[in-house]
């Protein structure tokens, strides 16, 4: 018995109409979400989808805008730990009677720019999770000049939640 005309009645995937109407993207760029390392910087939206790189300019502009953000979270640091340690010195010398309102305020202050050192971190994680290699090369180099200006005049800290 002959059944090779029992494969005409199944549908073949190639004869299939894979075309998505409505979705014609025409010559529209649009952001690449890489899930894999890349070196490839245009197209990536960075974080945001506003922050679009199109151009060499745009991606020069993002590129300096990443190394002064990872500049900006080592300033940071530095001046929570210097404030820190003014506090706490502040609080050290505190009456007793004082005492209480004054922790209270520092601690809540201490909590609210911790909070900040965190949701900063995790924006500059977010900008390493493009996956984009000139842009984690940013970061790095951002965060080096930045703790060569100002991690060498703070003291060692304990280490955070911070992603950096």
């Amino acid at each position: 018995m002959d059944h090779s005309n029992h494969m005409d009645d199944m549908i073949s995937s190639s004869a299939m109409d894979h075309s998505m109407p409505g979705m014609d993207h025409g010559d529209m760029d649009m952001c690449s979400m890489n899930m894999i390392f890349t070196w490839d910087w245009k197209n990536t939206c960075i974080i945001y989808k506003w922050w679009h790189v199109r151009s060499l300019n745009d991606f020069i502009l993002s590129f300096i805008a990443i190394v002064l953000l990872g500049m900006g979270y080592e300033l940071a640091k530095f001046w929570f730990t210097k404030w820190e340690k003014r506090h706490i010195n502040i609080i050290l010398g505190a009456t007793s009677n004082s005492s209480s309102s004054v922790m209270t305020q520092y601690k809540l202050k201490r909590s609210l720019f911790y909070g900040f050192q965190v949701g900063y971190s995790f924006m500059l994680m977010l900008v390493f999770m493009t996956y984009n290699g000139w842009y984690m090369l940013a970061v790095v180099i951002g965060a080096a000049i930045g703790n060569h200006i100002w991690g060498s005049l703070a003291e060692p800290t304990e280490s955070s939640l911070a992603c950096h």
